[in-house]
């Protein structure tokens, strides 16, 4: 009888992991209360009454606001005449699902093998996540959104159509529009065409059904950056949150934060660029939720819900530090750091600890930043007939280029039979 190998033993622990982090996930979906739920619930039953979606005659039953477009209380009426308990199931196994087909695209790009079979050996890690764990606590939409946006980006629909999903997930919330310079960097302007044209259909099928309330939300909600909580709000993990925490006035946050944020962005457009040019989408996409993640003016961690895509990237082979950096991203996001905050520090010592504690996500984020922008950097360009601008449709591997100055790590890294 042939022993099995050690990838055997880890797929098998993980895929009996995944099974026992479902069936957690499920019972506590029909037993607990998710607070963000019931507000779309409660939206797209007053799209459907005729109610007032952003004044204070929403009819809320947890007094929470409904902060997204019009469009987005079209997309919960289907919640509407589902009782709790079975719309928390349903979200949830959802959810779930969308976990699952997030990592197993990411797989599939990386190359790795049976890559369907190790994304779900390792969905059951993912859903352990913080990020992933608030996302199934409140009942949140972020992971159907970057399910959206990974399936658009790393070439999994059809090409013509690709970018409609992102621009359906920017006009529910408008952060997956960053993701479109995925697009930018290998020239697809047809797709960053069509995402815009998405996008732009989603706010015109918000005035046919609201125009007033419309109208309110992209002159004036649109631009309170701080709805989905203050600066000083503990789960905030962008660079905002770690100033502000840190005793930073906020006379001084705010021109740190645009700075960064621009700074940023045209560090991780120039940084995807190079890694989609050496055949490295994957890489590319972390790259930019980076981006997205600390340099955006509040970015609670169920925000940070794609973060999960750090999982198959650590079974690809990779260059020393990268894989560091991956590692330790992987670690404070299971771990949940911001839950130093929830602690009582009384010494000078004791708020230096917390605070290096609680905002690891954030500085951890900002530092496999840094170290995945070194790494394009020192990428060369892909080898011949793969360069194809990171083009998905190109049906090439994975490559991490040919490693000039830090040591790739040894061994290929995939849970093969």
């Amino acid at each position: 009888m042939r022993r099995p190998t050690p990838e055997t033993l880890a797929r098998s622990a993980g895929l009996a992991l995944t099974v026992a982090v479902v069936v957690v996930a499920l019972w506590r979906a029909a037993t607990d209360f998710m607070l963000d739920l019931e507000v779309f619930q409660d939206a797209g039953r007053a799209l459907l009454a005729g109610q007032d979606l952003y004044s204070e005659h929403f009819p809320s039953r947890s007094g929470f606001r409904f902060i997204y477009p019009p469009f987005g209380a079209l997309v919960f009426v289907p919640l509407v005449p589902l009782p709790a308990a079975v719309a928390q199931v349903a979200w949830t196994g959802a959810t779930i699902a969308a976990v699952w087909a997030i990592l197993a695209m990411a797989a599939v790009r990386l190359s790795l093998h049976r890559a369907e079979i190790v994304a779900l050996a390792l969905t059951g890690v993912a859903l352990l996540f913080e990020p992933v764990r608030a996302n199934l606590g409140f009942g949140q939409i972020n992971v159907f959104l970057f399910l959206l946006v990974t399936a658009d980006v790393l070439g999994f629909t059809p090409r013509r159509v690709r970018g409609v999903l992102l621009g359906v997930a920017a006009g529910i919330k408008i952060t997956p529009a960053a993701f479109a310079l995925m697009f930018l960097v290998r020239r697809d302007r047809a797709s960053l065409v069509r995402a815009v044209a998405a996008a732009a259909a989603t706010v015109a099928v918000g005035f046919l059904i609201r125009p007033g309330e419309s109208f309110y939300y992209w002159t004036h909600e649109f631009f309170v950056t701080n709805r989905g909580g203050t600066l000083d709000f503990v789960p905030n993990q962008a660079l905002s949150g770690l100033l502000t925490r840190a005793g930073v006035p906020e006379v001084l946050v705010d021109p740190a934060v645009y700075g960064f944020f621009l700074v940023a962005a045209a560090a991780a457009t120039w940084g995807a660029w190079r890694m989609n040019r050496a055949g490295r989408p994957v890489d590319a996409f972390l790259l930019i939720a980076l981006g997205v993640f600390t340099a955006s003016p509040v970015a609670v961690t169920h925000h940070w819900s794609g973060i999960v895509i750090v999982l198959p990237l650590l079974l690809a082979p990779r260059r020393l530090p990268v894989r560091l950096g991956l590692a330790a991203l992987a670690l404070v996001h299971l771990i949940g750091t911001h839950y130093a905050y929830a602690l009582t520090a009384e010494s000078a010592l004791e708020h230096q600890l917390q605070w290096t504690i609680g905002n690891a996500q954030g500085m951890t984020g900002i530092a496999v930043l840094v170290v995945l922008l070194i790494d394009a950097a020192l990428s060369g360009r892909p080898r011949a007939g793969l360069e194809s601008d990171g083009d998905p449709d190109a049906d090439r591997p994975d490559t991490a280029g040919p490693g000039r100055g830090w040591p790739v790590g040894a061994g290929s890294g995939t849970m093969s039979t």
